[in-house]
């Protein structure tokens, strides 16, 4: 098949944690990707929102229809808008260099399971003309779990549904296309579509794509078995690092100004 030679590009969503860039760069080494074809998006971590970022990226409160994330009440916060931020940017990327296929993953990934082009390939070959976004986690529930379909050994790609999914005592297990935003992969007309809806955002970027997915009523995949392990104990970025206070002081005046 003449996809084999197709190039994937990786964009990595980074704060800047050496051990965090490491960590990441050695396991897509070791799994078939080409440092070349790795690029980060490090910009920018929370002390860097500024006034125009907030105000380009975020939504009002009074413009946000989904209520329960967060509530209408509740502030985006911080750690939030910069994933989110980070995301556009490399969704920016993609589009801007017009790269035919590209992943995006958070450098919260800390064990890759098997040779990541390969699979990548095989999902390629797998998949249906029309497909937009395959994702692959174990930070979120597995396939099985959300009783979608049956899994197979003929296949390693199951398309998703777009709605939430439920467990039989009614609570949410699943908030549409999305499994976490950890590792998805994109094709150039798919990440156009997002790049051209994604501001402004009203959530973390999992949440705010399943919305972006009903809206542009995309074609969802998730990769099962799943072939990437979410790193063990970590702090994550979106904590405060330091407990800056003028930092923090700032950024409420901004929030408080932009009705966000």
């Amino acid at each position: 098949s003449n996809t084999i030679m197709e190039k994937i590009k990786f964009l990595v969503i980074h704060n800047r944690d050496p051990k965090r860039k490491e960590v990441l760069v050695n396991e897509l080494i070791n799994n078939g990707v080409i440092i070349e074809d790795i690029e980060f998006i490090e910009y920018p971590n929370k002390d860097e929102l500024t006034f125009k970022i907030k105000k380009l990226s975020v939504q009002k409160k009074s413009m946000r229809h989904n209520y329960s994330f967060p509530n209408i009440t509740g502030t985006i916060k911080d750690g939030w808008i910069c994933v989110s931020y980070k995301h556009f940017l490399a969704l920016e990327k993609i589009v801007e260099n017009n790269y035919k296929y590209a992943v995006i993953i958070e450098d919260n990934v800390g064990k890759i399971k098997k040779n990541i082009i390969e699979t990548l390939h095989e999902c390629l070959k797998q998949l249906p003309k029309n497909w937009d976004v395959v994702f692959d986690s174990t930070r979120a529930h597995s396939y099985e779990f959300i009783k979608e379909g049956k899994l197979s050994n003929e296949k390693i790609v199951y398309e998703k549904k777009l709605g939430y999914s439920y467990n039989e005592n009614g609570k949410i297990v699943a908030g549409g296309g999305t499994k976490s935003a950890q590792f998805f992969l994109l094709n150039q007309s798919s990440a156009k579509k997002l790049y051209e809806n994604y501001l402004p955002f009203n959530h973390a970027p999992d949440v705010w794509m399943n919305e972006l997915f009903r809206y542009l009523n995309f074609k969802c995949f998730w990769i099962e078995p799943s072939i990437t392990e979410n790193r063990k104990n970590h702090s994550s970025s979106t904590n405060f690092e330091s407990k800056n206070f003028i930092y923090q002081i700032k950024s409420k005046i901004i929030n408080r100004i932009l009705f966000i």
